[in-house]
């Protein structure tokens, strides 16, 4: 077993926290996780919320193992609508964020994005609960910090975010109820990887080695 993620801003007091409404979707849990992890589907699944549309090339990026989990920590382009800079002229709609992707067996995920441009910082906990090859419950808390451009952000910015957020899922669980895998494939050579798919090619690696030794 590995332990739960600890709140990565808890113990910064200007890191304000919400839950998400629990989901359910017709997928395994594998399925759910390498949906988090794929970073080539943005300009094709989420083109109402963030996804640049033209930024359809992803750079290489490494991937870092973990015990029972890897990290990746990449540079993205993406549009950032919400950013009071970008309302008053400020700061042009395509931005600059970082994004770390933080995964732990068997269905864990964490995704930090630091907006370079803005200063804000949103941090998503990501956890899915398996309840059989069709059907997965999925949580999600998120810490945001300098939403916008408040270093503590209210209630009506929190209420915002959580909406956005709840679009961005949505946007991904339409794409999973058009899915017809019955669960992931953990054999390299059950699939074609490119190499968009790293991240992906160690959640499985990470999800085989942790089912061996549970």
């Amino acid at each position: 077993m590995t332990d739960l993620f600890p709140d990565p801003d808890d113990d910064d007091r200007d890191y304000v926290g919400a839950w998400l409404p629990p989901v359910r979707t017709p997928v395994s849990a594998g399925v759910v996780a390498d949906n988090f992890l794929d970073v080539a589907h943005f300009p094709f699944v989420h083109v109402k919320t963030f996804g640049a549309t033209d930024e359809k090339l992803v750079e290489r990026y490494e991937v870092t193992v973990e015990e029972f989990g890897c990290r990746s920590v990449q540079d993205q382009w993406f549009d950032n609508p919400a950013d009071p800079g970008v309302l008053s002229g400020e700061r042009p709609l395509r931005q600059r964020r970082r994004a770390t992707y933080v995964y732990r067996a068997p269905f864990q995920l964490m995704l930090r994005l630091e907006e370079l441009d803005a200063g804000a910082v949103k941090t998503i906990l990501f956890f899915a609960q398996p309840e059989s090859l069709t059907s997965t419950r999925v949580y999600t808390k998120m810490l945001l910090h300098g939403i916008g451009g408040v270093a503590d952000p209210g209630p009506e910015v929190v209420a915002g975010e959580v909406a956005f957020e709840e679009a961005v899922l949505a946007e991904d669980l339409e794409l999973q109820h058009k899915m017809r895998l019955p669960g992931l494939p953990l054999r390299m050579r059950d699939e074609l990887h490119v190499r968009a798919d790293l991240l992906g090619v160690h959640l499985r690696r990470v999800l085989a080695e942790f089912r061996e030794k549970a």
